[in-house]
């Protein structure tokens, strides 16, 4: 967890309603092709549960699932997603994530006071991260039991997740119920789009489209459930580094201001 390659990189961070940090990176000169290949699994793992995430806030607000918490709730749907049934790239994803809000934590932390947002932005960062890892922990204490030695999560707080998962977990599946697909039944068709960066996101583009990042959530959300008028998933320019779920739209977005560069 919290890998020692990616301080190497120049990390800028953004706010609180993006579902994933900014992550600008600049890799050095001589970058080898396996430590590449870990920036470009990095970044891909980030949107892939930024885009869980905005998916989260749809099933909230357009499906009307009372899963108090707001952003927390999101990301709990995120977690869940990705951990049932458990892969060992869910898993991955995950570790990206709390690695993301734990890096952004500590440059949140470090950084000049007057330029910051908010003043306690980098406690929101290691809550995020904290909860994370919490859920991994609660969902399954031996297999990610390195995860909760790293957080120094001691044995009472692992009981306490274990509790806490299986609360949120039956909240989220009894909400979730009447949209599951049922067996046979023919999946929902959700479209994908990468529309063409209006700045210079062309690699922002590329690492997506050749991963099929939105094609891979539209796969699950459509594997999972039957829902009425699928949203469209959507990657494009935004002006801003985040992702939302355009309600007005029906579109789950994901910024290409991620920001993710390869060296020249």
């Amino acid at each position: 967890m919290f890998r020692p390659l990616l301080l190497a990189f120049a990390l800028s961070v953004t706010a609180a309603e993006a579902a994933t940090p900014n992550v600008e990176v600049e890799p050095p000169e001589g970058l080898s092709d396996s430590e590449m290949a870990e920036v470009v699994d990095f970044v891909v793992g980030n949107a892939v549960f930024a885009l869980y995430h905005q998916a989260g806030h749809m099933m909230m607000e357009r499906f009307g699932i009372d899963a108090a918490g707001g952003e927390q709730a999101a990301d709990d749907f995120a977690v869940m997603t990705l951990l049932e049934p458990r892969t060992g790239a869910g898993d991955q994803t995950l570790v990206d994530a709390v690695d993301s809000w734990m890096l952004s934590n500590h440059l949140t932390a470090s950084a000049q006071p007057e330029t910051i947002g908010l003043p306690d932005r980098h406690s929101v960062d290691s809550d995020r991260a904290n909860a994370i890892v919490c859920n991994m922990v609660g969902s399954d204490a031996k297999d990610f039991a390195d995860i909760a030695e790293a957080a120094a999560l001691t044995p009472a707080t692992r009981a306490n997740c274990a509790t806490s998962y299986q609360q949120k977990r039956a909240v989220w599946a009894n909400g979730l119920k009447p949209l599951q697909r049922a067996a046979g039944a023919p999946m929902s068709v959700i479209p994908v789009v990468y529309d063409a960066p209006t700045g210079n996101e062309i690699a922002e583009l590329t690492i997506l489209h050749d991963n099929k990042v939105l094609e891979e959530v539209a796969t699950r959300l459509a594997n999972d459930f039957t829902l009425a008028q699928p949203p469209t998933l959507r990657a494009k320019s935004c002006g801003a580094i985040t992702s939302s779920y355009d309600a007005v739209r029906n579109e789950i977005v994901f910024c290409y201001e991620l920001r993710a560069t390869t060296p020249s």
